[in-house]
């Protein structure tokens, strides 16, 4: 199955993929987050696709995001809309797998930035970076990064 990434980061001129597009859409007529179809798709084209916790190229297909029951859930690498400081709309949203997005859960803004200052922090988004970058359907070994 192909499954779409982010893309070249030297690519200047990014232009978003059918999945992207359509992942935006879906995102701005649902759950509302507080942006709508025009800004999350300049979101993703900002991104260039990637997760801006760990530059992780995301997921965006409908597939990997839409659980069924009995199914092991969320693609980890799957693309989701992040508040910021949760529950507060003056820090903005970023684009970030969805499993970061599940660990970061509602963390206050200042007890999560400085746990991305921490090397433990670093060297986990290096990882998992690394693992997205080279096999991204290995679900296994991406959720396995966040149990050790």
């Amino acid at each position: 199955m192909q499954v779409t990434v982010g893309h070249n980061e030297m690519n200047e001129d990014y232009q978003l993929s059918p999945p992207q597009i359509e992942r935006a859409r879906r995102k701005a007529h649902g759950k509302n987050h507080g942006l709508n179809l025009s800004e999350l798709r300049e979101r993703i084209k900002k991104s260039k696709g990637k997760c801006d916790l760990s530059g992780a190229p995301m997921i965006f297909e409908k597939e990997h995001g839409t659980p069924k029951a009995g199914t092991a859930g969320c693609h980890p690498l799957y693309a989701s809309v992040d508040h910021i400081s949760p529950g507060n709309q003056d820090y903005g949203h970023q684009l970030v797998c969805y499993a970061l997005n599940d660990l970061k859960g509602s963390l206050p803004y200042k007890l999560f930035a400085e746990l991305q200052n921490t090397s433990a922090w670093k060297h986990l988004m290096q990882q998992w970076k690394s693992q997205a970058e080279n096999d991204p359907m290995a679900v296994d070994a991406l959720k396995a990064l966040l149990k050790d």
